[in-house]
């Protein structure tokens, strides 16, 4: 079974490609990380890439997890009024909506907390799950 967390941002990124690059910007100085970016039939407003921490045998240390990053107001509406409709959470006129998806046995919960704490560093993430709605908000890295 997957889990998804989302993050709901404003980020003025001119397309899905420039957003994961300027994330991943933020992610890779450290060095320990194994990436796949993924080409397929996207649009330019959407992005896709796997991401794993390397271990000292080069091997990933966890399961691989997928970052995907949806870039533009019109394109992400409906995201945005599903989970809150209201605009309770201050989420509408968001840009960029980027989802990491873990699955597996051995989730990378370091890793997720890294990408986490860059979201809301580069672009104020809020972040919503399905289980907890905006209250996994509490549990930040």
């Amino acid at each position: 079974m997957a889990y998804h967390l989302t993050f709901f941002c404003r980020s003025d990124e001119e397309n899905g490609r420039a957003a994961i690059s300027r994330l991943l910007d933020e992610l890779l100085p450290d060095g320990d990380l194994l990436m796949t970016e993924r080409s397929g039939p996207f649009v330019d407003e959407v992005a896709v890439c796997s991401l794993a921490r390397r271990g000292l045998a080069g091997d990933p240390v966890a399961d691989w997890l997928v970052l995907e990053v949806h870039v533009g107001v019109e394109w992400i509406a409906e995201s945005v009024i599903a989970v809150s409709p209201d605009d309770e959470h201050g989420i509408w006129g968001c840009d960029l909506l980027a989802t990491v998806t873990l699955s597996g046995k051995n989730p990378d919960w370091l890793l997720v907390n890294r990408m986490w704490t860059a979201l809301a560093r580069l672009w104020s993430a809020i972040p919503w799950d399905e289980m907890s709605g905006f209250e996994i908000a509490k549990s930040v890295p």
